[in-house]
Protein backbone atom coordinates (compact mmCIF):
# COMPACT_ATOMS: atom_id res chain seq x y z
CA UNK A 1 0.00 0.00 0.00
CA UNK A 2 3.03 2.50 0.45
CA UNK A 3 4.39 1.80 -2.75
CA UNK A 4 1.23 2.63 -4.12
CA UNK A 5 0.60 5.75 -1.96
CA UNK A 6 4.13 6.89 -3.34
CA UNK A 7 3.27 6.31 -7.25
CA UNK A 8 0.15 8.02 -6.45
CA UNK A 9 1.94 11.16 -5.59
CA UNK A 10 4.74 10.82 -7.99
CA UNK A 11 2.28 10.92 -10.61
CA UNK A 12 -0.18 13.60 -8.94
CA UNK A 13 3.17 15.64 -8.87
CA UNK A 14 4.14 15.10 -12.52
CA UNK A 15 0.86 15.76 -14.04
CA UNK A 16 0.79 19.15 -11.82
CA UNK A 17 3.86 20.31 -12.73
CA UNK A 18 2.95 19.74 -16.78
CA UNK A 19 -0.51 21.63 -16.56
CA UNK A 20 -0.76 24.94 -18.35
CA UNK A 21 -2.21 28.05 -17.25
CA UNK A 22 -5.05 29.32 -19.00
CA UNK A 23 -3.27 31.72 -20.97
CA UNK A 24 -0.86 29.91 -21.88
CA UNK A 25 -2.72 27.61 -23.36
CA UNK A 26 -4.63 29.62 -25.25
CA UNK A 27 -1.53 31.48 -26.46
CA UNK A 28 -0.47 27.73 -27.45
CA UNK A 29 -3.50 27.25 -29.79
CA UNK A 30 -3.54 31.09 -31.49
CA UNK A 31 -6.51 32.13 -29.72
CA UNK A 32 -4.46 35.20 -27.71
CA UNK A 33 -1.30 36.64 -28.90
CA UNK A 34 1.91 35.36 -27.49
CA UNK A 35 2.82 39.29 -26.62
CA UNK A 36 1.38 41.84 -24.75
CA UNK A 37 -1.42 42.30 -27.18
CA UNK A 38 -0.68 43.32 -31.20
CA UNK A 39 0.60 46.25 -33.11
CA UNK A 40 -2.38 49.15 -32.67
CA UNK A 41 -4.01 47.08 -29.50
CA UNK A 42 -1.78 46.76 -26.75
CA UNK A 43 -1.93 48.36 -23.09
CA UNK A 44 0.80 46.78 -20.70
CA UNK A 45 1.60 47.82 -17.23
CA UNK A 46 4.34 46.62 -15.14
CA UNK A 47 3.95 47.72 -11.37
CA UNK A 48 6.38 45.89 -8.85
CA UNK A 49 6.81 42.41 -9.82
CA UNK A 50 3.11 42.45 -11.63
CA UNK A 51 2.52 42.68 -15.13
CA UNK A 52 -0.94 43.71 -16.76
CA UNK A 53 -1.51 43.38 -20.09
CA UNK A 54 -5.06 44.28 -21.78
CA UNK A 55 -5.77 40.92 -23.10
CA UNK A 56 -9.12 40.25 -22.38
CA UNK A 57 -10.87 43.96 -23.42
CA UNK A 58 -9.02 47.30 -24.52
CA UNK A 59 -10.89 49.99 -25.63
CA UNK A 60 -10.13 53.98 -26.75
CA UNK A 61 -12.51 56.22 -27.47
CA UNK A 62 -11.71 60.17 -28.50
CA UNK A 63 -13.12 63.95 -29.18
CA UNK A 64 -10.42 64.78 -31.44
CA UNK A 65 -8.43 66.58 -28.78
CA UNK A 66 -8.15 63.51 -25.90
CA UNK A 67 -8.64 59.77 -25.67
CA UNK A 68 -9.78 57.92 -23.19
CA UNK A 69 -8.17 53.95 -23.16
CA UNK A 70 -9.63 51.41 -20.84
CA UNK A 71 -7.98 47.55 -20.89
CA UNK A 72 -9.03 44.55 -18.49
CA UNK A 73 -7.00 41.51 -18.25
CA UNK A 74 -8.26 37.80 -17.89
CA UNK A 75 -7.84 38.27 -14.27
CA UNK A 76 -10.35 41.33 -14.13
CA UNK A 77 -8.28 43.66 -13.58
CA UNK A 78 -8.06 46.98 -15.33
CA UNK A 79 -6.66 50.31 -16.40
CA UNK A 80 -7.97 53.30 -17.09
CA UNK A 81 -5.70 55.92 -18.71
CA UNK A 82 -6.82 59.44 -19.51
CA UNK A 83 -4.77 60.76 -22.24
CA UNK A 84 -6.20 64.82 -22.47
CA UNK A 85 -3.15 66.47 -24.55
CA UNK A 86 -2.55 64.17 -27.23
CA UNK A 87 0.46 66.58 -28.59
CA UNK A 88 3.85 64.64 -29.02
CA UNK A 89 6.06 64.84 -25.71
CA UNK A 90 5.85 64.75 -22.35
CA UNK A 91 3.04 65.60 -20.07
CA UNK A 92 2.28 65.41 -16.56
CA UNK A 93 0.23 62.96 -15.02
CA UNK A 94 -1.55 64.55 -12.09
CA UNK A 95 -4.59 63.73 -10.06
CA UNK A 96 -5.98 66.20 -12.21
CA UNK A 97 -4.87 65.70 -15.74
CA UNK A 98 -3.72 62.94 -17.72
CA UNK A 99 -5.09 60.57 -14.89
CA UNK A 100 -4.55 56.74 -14.64
CA UNK A 101 -6.36 54.14 -12.40
CA UNK A 102 -5.35 50.89 -11.37
CA UNK A 103 -8.04 48.32 -10.15
CA UNK A 104 -5.78 44.90 -8.98
CA UNK A 105 -7.94 42.43 -7.13
CA UNK A 106 -10.56 45.15 -6.60
CA UNK A 107 -8.41 47.38 -4.82
CA UNK A 108 -7.99 51.16 -6.62
CA UNK A 109 -4.99 53.09 -6.89
CA UNK A 110 -4.72 56.68 -8.66
CA UNK A 111 -2.51 59.46 -9.07
CA UNK A 112 -2.53 60.84 -5.51
CA UNK A 113 -3.28 64.78 -4.81
CA UNK A 114 0.70 66.19 -4.75
CA UNK A 115 1.62 63.02 -6.81
CA UNK A 116 3.01 63.58 -10.33
CA UNK A 117 4.12 61.53 -12.85
CA UNK A 118 4.83 61.61 -16.39
CA UNK A 119 2.90 60.78 -20.01
CA UNK A 120 5.26 60.33 -23.10
CA UNK A 121 3.00 60.85 -26.42
CA UNK A 122 5.88 59.19 -28.77
CA UNK A 123 3.38 59.32 -31.61
CA UNK A 124 -0.05 60.29 -32.31
CA UNK A 125 -1.44 60.09 -36.02
CA UNK A 126 -4.93 62.28 -36.38
CA UNK A 127 -5.95 61.08 -39.40
CA UNK A 128 -5.67 57.77 -38.78
CA UNK A 129 -6.48 58.17 -35.11
CA UNK A 130 -3.54 56.14 -34.03
CA UNK A 131 -2.08 56.71 -30.27
CA UNK A 132 1.54 55.01 -29.27
CA UNK A 133 2.70 56.62 -25.89
CA UNK A 134 4.71 55.47 -22.44
CA UNK A 135 3.75 56.38 -18.81
CA UNK A 136 5.91 56.48 -15.50
CA UNK A 137 3.56 57.25 -12.27
CA UNK A 138 3.12 56.75 -8.58
CA UNK A 139 -0.44 55.81 -7.81
CA UNK A 140 -2.02 55.28 -3.98
CA UNK A 141 -4.91 53.54 -2.64
CA UNK A 142 -6.39 56.00 0.04
CA UNK A 143 -8.19 52.92 1.71
CA UNK A 144 -4.81 51.04 2.39
CA UNK A 145 -2.40 54.02 2.29
CA UNK A 146 -0.12 51.77 -0.42
CA UNK A 147 1.51 53.49 -3.04
CA UNK A 148 2.74 51.26 -6.27
CA UNK A 149 4.92 51.91 -9.29
CA UNK A 150 3.15 52.33 -12.47
CA UNK A 151 5.37 52.22 -15.61
CA UNK A 152 3.01 51.16 -19.45
CA UNK A 153 2.87 51.10 -22.99
CA UNK A 154 0.58 51.64 -24.88
CA UNK A 155 -0.57 51.12 -28.51
CA UNK A 156 -4.01 52.18 -29.92
CA UNK A 157 -6.31 53.05 -32.72
CA UNK A 158 -9.14 54.77 -31.06
CA UNK A 159 -12.59 55.78 -32.53
CA UNK A 160 -14.36 58.96 -32.15
CA UNK A 161 -17.53 59.36 -30.73
CA UNK A 162 -20.22 61.44 -32.18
Amino acid sequence: MRYFATGLLATTLLLTACVKDTKEIAQDVGLLPAGCGSAGARLQVDEGGNTFCADMQLIATGDGSSVIITGVDLGANSVVLQVEDLAVGEHPMTEAANGVLYMRSGVAYTVATGAEGTLNILEHDAENRRLRASFSAPVFNELNGITRQLQGQVEVTYTVGG
